[in-house]
Parts: C-alpha cells; sequence; structure tokens
C-alpha cells in the first residue's frame, strides 16, 4: 500500500516571528524584503488570500526606512504576490500586467531579489500559459548531471555554500560515530555526485590504532550519469590509495528504481552498512512505489544506521497559491545565501540558480499533477513515513554537532546567516531564520 504523503498547507513560512528590525547599516536580506512586500500586500489588497496572512506576518514595517535597493525588492515582491492572487481567481489579463510590470525590474543577472524574482515571473508566466491552453510542453532534458559543469558545481558547492558543508558535515560525522569500531564499512550511497564528503569518512577511518579497517566499500545507487559516478569512484580510489586504506568501489545501476533488488548489492557477512541518503527521496514522493521499493530493499540489509538529508519545506500543499508563497521564502532565503558565499560572477553560482533552482521554482509553481515533481515535505512527514519501516530515530552525532558549529564560525561571514536548530532529535540547518534541511538518523527495529 502507497503511502500517502500528507499535502497540506498548514505549516507557518517561519516558526519566529520577532519584528522587523532594520537597524541602521544593516540590509534586509531577501526573504525580509518578501515579508515587507508581503505587509504591504496585506495592507492595500481588496480581496488578498487567507494564504497569505497564514504565510506572511505583517511587521508594521515602512518603506521609508529602507534604502532605495531594498524598496524597489519590496516593490517587485509585491508585483509577484499581485500576480499569483490574479492566476488563482484566473484574472490572467490582470496577472499578466503585474508581470509586464515586474519583467521591466527583475534580472537573472542582478541582485537575489531581482534574480529569484525573475525565476518566480517566468513560472508564473508558464502557469498561465497552461492554464490557458497557450503552453506546449518541452523536454528540459535530464535529470541527473548532465555535463561536466553540473558536476564540478555540484563540487564548488559542498566546499563554498555554508548551508551545504555543515548539513554535509554533520551527517558525515554520524556515520563515522556509527561505525567507530566496525573492521569492514560499507557505505551505501544513494545520491553520490562528487563524492568529497567521503574523503572525511577515509581520514577518519585512517587514523584508527585499535580497530584498523580492513575494507572499506562504497556503492553508489546511480539512475542516470553513470559515467560520472564511475569518475567519481576513481577520484575516490586514487585518494584511499594516497592514505593507503582497503577500498573498492560499485555503481549499482537501475535506470528505474521501482526495479531495486537486494541481489543487485554484494554485501558480505560481517559488513557493517551505511546508507546516506542526502535529497534523494524527496524526488520519489511523486512515485510512492518507487520510494517504497528502495526502503524495503534497504531494511533487508540492516543497517547499523541510515542518515537522510531533506529539504526542510512544505511544497506539497495542492493549494497553488501556499506552494507558491513557502517556495517564494525558500529560494528566496537560498539566493541570499549565495550571494553571501559566491561571488557575483561565480560560474558555479549562476549554474546553480539557472540549471537547478530556477527548474524546482519553475515546477513548483508552473506545473500540476504528475508532472509536479517537486514536493518537499518536513521532517514531522518523514517520520510518520519510516515508522511504517520500523525505523527508530537516534540522535545525529554529538561531535558532528559540535564540528558543524565549528565549520559555522568558520565560513559564515555574517553573524547569525547560517543558523542551527534542534527538531526532536534531529538538525534543522537555516538561512536567516529560513529552515533549508534537516539532517536526521535512523536505526532499524
Amino acid at each position: 500500500m502507497a503511502y500517502n504523503f500528507p499535502a497540506n498547507g498548514n505549516n507557518r513560512i517561519h516558526g519566529d516571528y520577532r519584528p522587523l528590525e532594520h537597524k541602521e547599516g544593516r540590509k534586509l536580506s531577501t526573504a525580509e524584503i518578501m515579508r515587507v512586500a508581503g505587509e504591504r500586500y496585506i495592507q492595500f489588497s481588496n480581496n488578498h488570500l487567507d494564504a497569505i496572512t497564514m504565510f506572511v506576518h505583517p511587521y508594521g514595517s515602512s518603506l521609508s526606512a529602507l534604502s532605495t535597493e531594498e524598496a524597489n525588492g519590496a516593490d517587485l515582491a509585491y508585483l509577484l504576490l499581485t500576480a499569483a492572487e490574479n492566476v488563482t481567481y484566473k484574472h490572467y489579463d490582470r496577472a499578466s500586467r503585474s508581470l509586464t510590470r515586474a519583467d521591466s525590474m527583475a534580472f537573472d543577472t542582478g541582485n537575489p531579489v531581482q534574480r529569484v524574482s525573475y525565476y518566480f515571473a517566468a513560472a508564473l508566466r508558464e502557469r498561465i500559459n497552461r492554464e490557458m491552453g497557450r503552453f506546449t510542453n518541452q523536454e528540459r532534458g535530464s535529470k541527473g548531471l548532465t555535463s561536466r559543469s553540473d558536476l564540478d558545481t555540484f563540487y564548488s558547492s559542498d566546499q563554498e555554500i555554508p548551508l551545504c558543508k555543515v548539513t554535509q558535515l554533520t551527517a558525515v560525522q554520524t556515520v563515522i560515530d556509527s561505525v567507530a569500531v566496525d573492521v569492514k564499512v560499507h557505505i551505501i550511497d544513494l545520491q553520490i555526485r562528487s563524492g568529497v564528503q567521503w574523503t572525511t569518512l577515509m581520514q577518519a577511518l585512517s587514523k584508527r590504532n585499535s580497530c584498523p579497517l580492513e575494507l572499506l566499500k562504497i556503492t553508489a545507487i546511480a539512475t542516470t550519469d553513470r559515467e560520472f559516478i564511475e569518475e567519481t569512484g576513481k577520484r575516490l580510489q586514487r585518494y584511499a590509495e594516497f592514505l593507503k586504506i582497503p577500498f573498492s568501489f560499485k555503481v549499482v545501476f537501475v535506470p528505474d528504481m521501482k526495479d531495486i533488488k537486494q541481489e543487485l548489492f554484494d554485501i558480505k557477512t560481517g559488513e557493517s552498512v551505511a546508507v546516506y541518503s542526502p535529497t534523494v527521496l524527496t524526488t520519489m514522493i511523486s512515485k510512492p512505489e518507487r520510494v517504497e521499493a528502495l526502503m524495503r530493499v534497504i531494511r533487508r540489509f540492516k543497517p547499523s544506521i541510515m542518515v537522510v538529508i531533506e529539504v526542510e519545506a512544505n511544497h506539497n500543499s495542492p493549494s497553488f497559491v501556499n506552494r507558491f508563497i513557502e517556495a517564494l521564502f525558500f529560494y528566496s532565503a537560498w539566493f541570499d545565501c549565495l550571494e553571501d558565499s559566491m561571488d557575483r560572477n561565480n560560474q558555479y553560482r549562476v549554474v546553480l540558480e539557472k540549471n537547478h533552482f530556477s527548474k524546482g521554482i519553475q515546477n513548483i509553481v508552473a506545473t500540476e499533477g504528475d508532472e509536479r515533481v517537486t514536493r518537499h515535505v518536513k521532517i514531522n512527514v518523514w517520520r510518520e513515513f519510516f515508522a511504517r519501516f520500523r525505523m527508530e530515530e537516534t540522535q545525529v552525532s554529538t561531535l558532528s554537532l559540535s564540528d558543524a558549529n565549528l565549520a559555522l564560525q568558520a565560513q559564515c561571514s555574517r553573524e547569525n546567516s547560517c543558523t542551527l536548530d534542534s527538531n526532536e532529535k534531529s538538525l534543522i540547518v537555516g538561512w536567516k531564520r529560513t529552515p533549508i534541511f534537516s539532517v536526521s538518523a535512523w536505526k532499524f527495529d
């Protein structure tokens, strides 16, 4: 029986609604500018949607206190909210007029507000065209890495973006702690990409004296891009040789995850199995039979631990406007993070925004039904799902939390930019009060 992932839109964007402060010399974040726009929307729209008041808290801010750039950003976001309202009521001409005005203010090479608005405006236009029967579906390319540029981009983001580095560090340290005394370690990575995360594990295993490592085995599951993943394996092999640790790498290639089988994995007696799942389960929410098949196979491995990184957002609401507003705040935080972490002209930032984030925005805003595959849900939903497989949540590594805090101090140039919060036994990594990732660890009953 397939699990029905809840599609409710009743969660607020932020749990912290402290008054918006605009101290002299401090720029508002991209998400804060969106909140100012939300307040203006509430004040001046005659028929504003209830969903707006659900997701945007009125702060009593004044545009007069903003810089010219911030005020222009709030004007731009206001146009997006107005367009989204009119799309909901099928007032397409009015929505198009708002988007035409937004087009003169939004640029994919501008500041974070302009860039994120550029992609949301494009997605709204596509939704209008779809609903009016003027859209011809186009092939958007592979869902995989597709190019050397993509592979290099993920490697760069793992190294340069605090959100990614802290999340990854916490997850990998939790794996390290779980195999601390095991001499045969088998990692099953559900989405390995650059594989840079496992160099930290290799370093830790190479330093053990009390229980020398006999074998580190990494099995990477792939549905696309087999050649890129094999290249990742070769790089990890060279690094293992440098550290003088016994190592093997295998790719399990399954074009469709529903066909995954235990027999495809070479799991030997005496191996301690750890499963690493970085933002991959969410890609199968729209096709629950695939995530069900994967979880049944994983359970048969009897892993010592399964570490899960997922997007901490609700992009699965059946309500268009709820999804739109949640996504607007979420991606605003992401674009703000990229602005702080990477140079404006950084080629990898450009690839992330144009090739990856833009597709997520387009899918959440413009599509419905089977086409809508970007359906992130929050940690409470995953808890309910994992409970069906008799999985018990365990505390993420205490050492990993300490290391994550050190990494924050080293990487986050602005005070309180990257934040760590707990949700029961899981870690929530956010950017300027907006949750972005959850890191959770699970044992099997």
